[in-house]
C-alpha cells in the first residue's frame, strides 16, 4: 500500500527533477538565446562591472581577482516554467477490486506527489490548479483540487501540467485542449483498477453508486454485461489517447497492480528529455 513516505522515496530515487524539456521547448520557439538579458536562471550570461551602491555580495571575487575592477556575475534570465499538480480526489478514485491493492486515489497521490517532491528539489515551481501561489513542504504531499479535472488558471507556454485521475467524468478531458493551444505541456497519468480493465465479474453482482447523481445496479447476471462494458472501456480509451494525441503530451496508463516507482522514472526521463 502506497503511502506519503512512498512518495519521499520513489522522489529520492529520481533525485532532482529540472523541467529540461519545457524549456528547450521554448528555446526551440525563440531560438538559441530566448532572452539575452539578466534575470533568475540557471545558465552563466556574461560578467558585468559592479555598479556603484550595488552590495559587496554580489562580487565574483574569481573573476575580480584577475583584473583592477570588481566584476558581478550574471544569469541569464529563463522564462518562467511552472510545474501544475492535480490528483483526482473524486469519489471514482476511491475504490480497490481486492484488499491487496491499493486504492487508485493512493497510487496518483504517491506518482504526483514524487515527482513533485523531485522538481521541487530541483528548485523548480509547483502548483496546484486552480491557485498559483508555489507549493512548498507538506502541501507537496496533497495536490488535489476540485472536480475530476484540474482547473488551470492562465497555464503560461512554458508550463507543464501533471495530472493523474481516472478521467471517467463527462468533461475530465475538456481541460486538455485549451491547455495546449496556450502553449502548455502534459502529463496525463489514466488510473485503473485492473478489475476496471477485465471485468471479472458474474452471476449476482451489486454495483454501488460512487459519484454524484449515480445509481446502485443488480445485475443477475453480470457476465452478460461483459460486452457493453469492454466497448465502453474501449471507448473511453480512445477518447483519453485522442485528447493526448498532441505535440509536448503524454498519456501514461497506471494500473494500481503496477509499480508506481517504475512509471514515475518514466515520467521523469521524458520531462528531463530534451
Amino acid at each position: 500500500m502506497s503511502t506519503p513516505l512512498d512518495a519521499e522515496r520513489i522522489a529520492a530515487m529520481l533525485g532532482p527533477l529540472r523541467l529540461t524539456r519545457a524549456r528547450a521547448r521554448i528555446a526551440r520557439q525563440a531560438g538559441a538565446h530566448p532572452r539575452r538579458v539578466a534575470g533568475p536562471g540557471a545558465e552563466f550570461w556574461q560578467y558585468r562591472m559592479l555598479n556603484p551602491g550595488e552590495a559587496a555580495d554580489k562580487v565574483d571575487w574569481r573573476r575580480s581577482g584577475r583584473s583592477d575592477e570588481l566584476y558581478v556575475r550574471e544569469r541569464e534570465r529563463e522564462d518562467p516554467v511552472r510545474l501544475w499538480l492535480w490528483s483526482d480526489a473524486s469519489a471514482s478514485m476511491d475504490y480497490a477490486s481486492d484488499e491487496a491493492l491499493p486504492r487508485k486515489k493512493t497510487i496518483a497521490d504517491t506518482l504526483v506527489a514524487a515527482l513533485g517532491l523531485a522538481a521541487y528539489e530541483a528548485g523548480e515551481t509547483c502548483c496546484a490548479p486552480p491557485d498559483p501561489r508555489p507549493l512548498r513542504g507538506d502541501a507537496l504531499l496533497a495536490p488535489h483540487g476540485p472536480g475530476d479535472a484540474p482547473r488551470l488558471s492562465a497555464p503560461g507556454p512554458a508550463d507543464i501540467v501533471l495530472a493523474a485521475g481516472d478521467f471517467l467524468g463527462r468533461q475530465a478531458l475538456d481541460w486538455i485542449a485549451p491547455a495546449a493551444a496556450a502553449g502548455a505541456q502534459g502529463v496525463v497519468i489514466a488510473v485503473a483498477d485492473p478489475a476496471e480493465i477485465a471485468f471479472p465479474f458474474s452471476g449476482r453482482v451489486h454495483f454501488d453508486a460512487v459519484e454524484p447523481g449515480d445509481r446502485p445496479f443488480e445485475a443477475g447476471r453480470a457476465e452478460a454485461l461483459g460486452e457493453t462494458y469492454a466497448a465502453a472501456w474501449a471507448a473511453h480509451r480512445a477518447r483519453l489517447a485522442a485528447a493526448c494525441d498532441r505535440p509536448g503530451w503524454l498519456l501514461v496508463d497506471a494500473v494500481t497492480s503496477d509499480d508506481a516507482a517504475a512509471h514515475a522514472a518514466r515520467i521523469a526521463g521524458w520531462l528531463r528529455a530534451v
